[in-house]
């Protein structure tokens, strides 16, 4: 077991607490905000702490770089556990936010962006806007069988920005307003976008399991999109966590049943 976090005293996030700032509610948090047991080995877990210390290095980054409310930034990134603190940097800086949720057709997307981040940067080289490349190490790919594997990345163009190196620079604390207004971070998520994905979308419903004190994913060969990352971002404005597994789609293997009752997250909602 990896684990990414560091147990604060203080009460636990979500409206419940009375606390208008959502960002300081989830970083008091000492529970998990992210369990990830879909990367292929051990399992990984961000409590809401260290969670939020990825985001405020993410939005000090956005900010440093002259990205500012008004740009839009498009998320081309698998479904795991970095992917979704990028996801919580970028809305801790108010960015709009639009997710390419699976193939799309390159020439064509997004070209109002301003920012990219992506773990596919060749993929976008030509492609005006700012590119960030998140953990280009390994992409998907296919094999004979139609599984998914992981497989060398095309090497990333020149002008690509390493994230992960440069994230670690930030400081750890983030001083820009706090967006989001009386409806907090699930009210950020409403003017959030996908593309349109020919060949079919990225996370589909069926790939969530909405539990009593969590949110299961199904995130084996998924793509981080508006369906996901809503439902994410209301399980931490509640201080619940978002389990991703190595499934597909409900039902679970019986060994993804069982590490799913060992995280406590109680039977579908």
């Amino acid at each position: 077991m990896v684990t990414l976090g560091t147990n604060l005293p203080g009460s636990g996030a979500g409206r419940g607490t009375g606390r208008t700032d959502w960002f300081a509610a989830l970083a008091a948090s000492p529970r998990p905000a992210v369990v990830d047991y879909a990367g292929g080995g051990d399992r990984v877990e961000l409590s809401g702490r260290v969670l939020a210390n990825w985001g405020a290095k993410t939005a000090n980054l956005v900010e440093a770089e002259r990205h500012g409310p008004d740009a839009t930034v498009l998320v081309d990134l698998p479904l795991d556990w970095t992917s979704l603190a990028v996801l919580l940097g970028l809305a801790r800086a108010g960015v709009g936010l639009v997710f390419a949720g699976g193939p799309v057709e390159v020439d064509d997307a997004g070209r109002d962006a301003d920012l990219i981040l992506t773990a596919a940067p060749a993929d976008w080289a030509e492609h005006p806007a700012e590119l960030w490349t998140v953990d280009a190490g390994t992409e998907a790919g296919v094999d004979a069988a139609g599984q998914t594997v992981a497989q060398p990345a095309a090497a990333p163009p020149a002008h690509a920005v390493d994230f992960l190196t440069e994230v670690r620079m930030q400081a750890d604390q983030c001083h820009l307003p706090l967006p989001g207004g009386p409806e907090g971070l699930p009210g950020l998520a409403e003017a959030w976008e996908d593309l349109a994905a020919p060949g079919g979308a990225g996370v589909t419903e069926d790939r969530l399991s909405r539990r009593e004190r969590g949110l299961v994913v199904a995130a084996a060969g998924a793509r981080l999109d508006r369906t996901v990352a809503t439902a994410a971002v209301r399980m931490w404005d509640r201080g619940l966590p978002v389990v991703l597994v190595p499934e597909r789609a409900a039902p679970f293997s019986a060994a993804t049943t069982r590490r799913v009752e060992a995280e406590g997250v109680g039977a579908p909602a």
